[in-house]
C-alpha cells in the first residue's frame, strides 16, 4: 500500500472512530468527500502552518457542515486540532462541535449551519478577494476560495441564487466541489429531484468538470485546470459512492446521519488494513507526509510579510491597508438635518454612506433590486457597480434574492478587509433571517438597511406591511436592532451601526416623512447611544410613554394632548443598547413604578411588557394592515395621536 492510500485509510479511520464514540454524527458524507478533501488540503491549499488567520491564505468553506468529522481530521493532519479533540466530538465545550463554529475553532472560515448557506458565503469571500486584489494588488491579495457542497446544499435555493450571482461576476478564484454520491437522509437524491446540475451550473456561466470522486489523480487535473480559469467560477462535479470503503454499507444512504456499527468499523477497518482493535490512530509517517510541504509554506509566508513590510512604507497604502484590516472608521462630515421640516429617515441612509464611500474603500454594499427605494442609487453611482469587467466596482447588484444576499455578505464579513451592508424593504427580512441569525451567531458586523418598516407601506397593503418583524429580530441574540425617531437620530444610528466591530446591525427607516426634532426643545441627541432616553420629561410622571421610530412623533403629541396629566416620554430606539446601560441609568430612564406604563410602536404588542408590565397599555397592530394611504392605515387601527390620547383618558378614568 503507497503512503497516500495508507493516509487516506488512516483518515477513515479516524472518521468512523470520531462519530462512533460520540455516538453522534455523519460517517458516510465524510468518506465520500475525502479523496477530493485531503488532495485539496495537502498539495493545493495555500496557508501558514502557525497561523490560521494568516491574510493571504486560502479559505476552504465546509457548506455541507455535517461532515464536520471530516474537516476535523484534516485539521489534526495539519496540527490545529489534536485525537484529544476528535475524541472530544460533539461534547460540551470542545473545539469539534456538531457543525463547525468559525471562532471556534482554528481552521474553521464559516459557520455554515443549515445547507446552502455556505455557498453564499464562499461566494462572499471570493468577492472580497476580487475587491481587495484590485484595491491592494495580487503580490498581497491573491488566493482560491474553496467550497466543498452536496447534493443537499444544491437543492437550497440560497445556494442557487448564490450559483447564479457568482457566475455572472465571474469569479475566477471560485472553485467548487460538489460531492455528488446520490444519497440523503430520506433516501436516494431521485425520490426528490432530477434536476441536470451540469446544465444548471453551465447555464449561470461555470466552467463545469466531471471526474471520479476517488480517482485522485483526475481530482488533481481537475482543480490544476480550475485554477488555470481566470473568467469563470469553476465546480468540479466528483461522482461519489456514499460511505466509501465500508466492507458491508458502502452506498448506503443510512451512514448518511449516522455512527457505524461496531462491527462494521471493526470490519471495515480489516478492509483497509488497519488495526481493528485501536482506535485514533495516527501514525507518524502518516502526519510527516502531510506536513511536508510545510518548509515552502513557511517560506512562501515569510516572502508574503517581506514584501507587506515594503508595501506599508508607502503612507497611502498603509493608511488604506490598516483601515481594511482594522476595520476603522473615518473622519467624515456626518449629515446634520435642520429642525421642524419632514424627512423620510430612508433618505438619510443615502447621505450617510455616500458620505462614507470616498473616505472608506473598503465600504461596499447593495440592495436586492430596491435600489431607489433603499435609496443606496447614489452610493452606485459613486463607487460603479461589481461586475465581471470591474472588480474594483463596490455596488452589489443582487437582484432579487435577498436571502443570497445575506449569505454573500456574511462571507464578505468572514474574509475580512471590507465593510459591508445590504439593503430591503424590512418585511422580506422573512426572507433573509436564517443569514441574519447566521451573522449574529458568528458576531460578523454586517449592517443590513431595512426601509419601509411599518404599516406606513400603506397602499402595497399587508403584504408588504412589517408587523411582527421588529419584535422578531429584537428575539435573536447579538443582533443589534436601531429603530431611529427623526433624520438625525437615523445619522447616529447608522454611525453607531458602523462602529460595530463583533456583532450585526439592522437600521428601519421609514418609507414616509416624519419630522425632525427641535433639539432646543428634545435635547440629549446623543443618548441615542445609550438606546433609550428621555426626550420629555415630567417629575413624578402620572404616564411614561414608550416609543420608538416614526411613533416618537405620534407619542410627543399624545403627551401634549394629555394636558391634565404629568406625562414623560421615553425614546427606545435600541432595546439592545439599553439593556447594556447601568442599573441606575435604565431606572432613571423607566422611572416611577407608580406611572402608567404605555407603548407607541408600529407592530405587535407581545414583548413591550418589558418595560409596560402586566398593568401598562400597549398600542400597536396585532393583526395584519391594509391596503390604502398610511396615514388612513394608521387611523383605521388607531395610531393616532387622538385615538391614543383618548384611549389613554377612558384608561386612567376608569382605573
Amino acid at each position: 500500500m503507497d503512503l497516500e492510500q495508507k493516509s487516506i485509510n488512516f483518515a477513515k479511520g479516524l472518521i468512523m472512530d470520531t462519530v462512533r464514540k460520540a455516538n453522534s454524527g455523519h460517517t458516510g458524507g465524510p468518506l465520500s468527500s475525502l479523496d477530493f478533501s485531503y488532495v485539496l488540503f495537502k498539495e493545493f491549499l495555500k496557508f501558514d502552518p502557525d497561523n490560521p488567520n494568516w491574510f493571504d491564505r486560502d479559505r476552504f468553506v465546509m457548506s455541507i457542515g455535517h461532515e464536520s468529522a471530516l474537516l476535523y481530521t484534516l485539521l489534526t493532519f495539519m496540527g490545529w486540532l489534536n485525537i484529544e479533540d476528535l475524541k472530544s466530538f460533539r461534547q460540551l465545550n470542545s473545539k469539534t462541535p456538531g457543525h463547525p463554529e468559525r471562532g471556534l475553532t482554528p481552521g474553521v472560515e464559516a459557520t455554515t449551519g443549515p445547507l446552502g448557506q455556505g455557498i453564499g458565503n464562499a461566494v462572499g469571500m471570493a468577492i472580497s478577494e476580487c475587491i481587495l486584489r484590485s484595491q491592494f494588488g495580487d503580490d498581497v491579495v491573491n488566493h482560491y476560495t474553496y467550497v466543498l457542497h452536496g447534493d443537499g446544499d444544491i437543492q437550497e435555493p440560497v445556494a442557487q441564487g448564490s450559483i447564479a450571482l457568482a457566475g455572472h461576476w465571474g469569479l475566477g478564484k471560485l472553485i467548487a466541489y460538489y460531492d455528488a454520491n446520490d444519497a440523503q437522509i430520506s433516501g436516494k437524491v431521485g425520490r426528490s429531484d432530477s434536476t441536470d446540475y451540469e446544465k444548471m451550473y453551465a447555464s449561470h456561466g461555470w466552467q463545469v468538470i466531471n471526474v471520479d470522486g476517488h480517482n485522485r489523480d483526475q481530482i488533481r487535473t481537475a482543480i490544476r485546470q480550475a485554477q488555470m480559469e481566470y473568467e469563470r467560477p469553476t465546480v468540479i462535479i466528483g461522482k461519489t459512492i456514499m460511505a466509501q470503503g465500508c466492507a458491508n454499507m458502502e452506498g448506503d444512504h443510512n451512514t448518511h446521519g449516522s455512527p457505524l456499527p461496531p462491527e462494521e468499523i471493526s470490519a471495515t477497518k480489516v478492509k483497509l488494513g488497519l488495526n481493528p482493535d485501536k482506535f485514533f490512530d495516527l501514525p507518524s509517517d502518516v502526519i510527516d507526509d502531510f506536513r511536508s510541504s510545510y518548509t515552502y509554506s513557511r517560506e512562501e509566508v515569510k516572502a508574503w510579510n517581506f514584501n507587506l513590510s515594503k508595501r506599508i512604507e508607502d503612507e497611502d497604502f498603509r493608511c488604506d491597508w490598516e483601515m481594511a484590516l482594522k476595520d476603522a472608521l473615518p473622519n467624515i462630515d456626518w449629515p446634520m438635518f435642520e429642525a421642524n421640516q419632514e424627512i423620510a429617515t430612508r433618505k438619510v441612509w443615502g447621505s450617510v454612506i455616500e458620505a462614507l464611500a470616498p473616505n472608506k474603500k473598503t465600504l461596499v454594499g447593495g440592495s436586492a433590486d430596491l435600489e431607489p427605494s433603499n435609496v443606496t442609487a447614489g452610493f452606485a453611482k459613486l463607487v460603479k457597480d461589481f461586475t465581471k469587467n470591474n472588480y474594483s466596482g463596490r455596488n452589489f447588484a443582487y437582484g432579487v434574492r435577498e436571502f443570497p444576499m445575506g449569505a454573500i455578505n456574511n462571507g464578505i464579513a468572514q474574509h475580512g478587509g471590507l465593510k459591508v451592508f445590504g439593503a430591503t424593504f424590512f418585511v422580506f427580512s422573512d426572507y433573509e433571517r436564517p443569514a441574519l441569525r447566521m451573522r449574529a451567531l458568528q458576531n460578523l458586523p454586517v449592517i443590513s438597511e431595512y426601509t419601509h418598516d411599518s404599516i406606513f407601506v400603506g397602499e402595497d397593503g399587508p403584504t408588504h406591511q412589517p408587523i411582527e418583524h421588529i419584535m422578531s429580530c429584537r428575539m435573536i441574540p447579538n443582533l443589534l436592532v436601531l429603530r431611529p425617531g427623526d433624520a438625525n437620530e437615523a445619522v447616529i444610528a447608522s454611525k453607531i451601526a458602523f462602529e460595530q466591530t463583533n456583532r450585526p446591525s439592522i437600521i428601519l427607516l421609514t418609507r414616509q416623512k416624519v419630522p425632525v426634532f427641535d433639539r432646543n426643545v428634545y435635547p440629549n441627541v446623543n443618548n441615542v447611544y445609550k438606546g433609550g432616553y428621555v426626550m420629555k420629561d415630567s417629575n413624578d410622571a402620572d404616564i411614561t410613554i414608550f416609543c420608538s421610530g416614526s411613533e416618537v412623533w405620534v407619542a410627543l403629541d399624545v403627551a401634549n394632548l394629555l394636558t391634565q396629566f404629568k406625562t414623560r416620554v421615553v425614546n427606545m430606539v435600541s432595546w439592545e443598547l439599553f439593556d447594556e446601560q447601568s442599573d441606575s441609568y435604565k431606572k432613571d430612564v423607566i422611572g416611577s413604578s407608580k406611572s402608567l406604563k404605555v407603548s407607541i410602536e408600529a407592530g405587535v404588542t407581545t414583548g413591550w411588557q418589558k418595560y409596560t408590565g402586566l398593568d401598562g397599555l400597549n398600542f400597536g397592530i396585532d393583526r395584519f394592515g391594509e391596503s390604502a394611504p398610511g396615514h388612513i392605515v394608521a387611523d383605521t387601527l388607531g395610531l393616532t395621536p387622538s385615538k391614543i390620547a383618548k384611549s389613554i383618558q377612558k384608561h386612567l378614568h376608569t382605573r
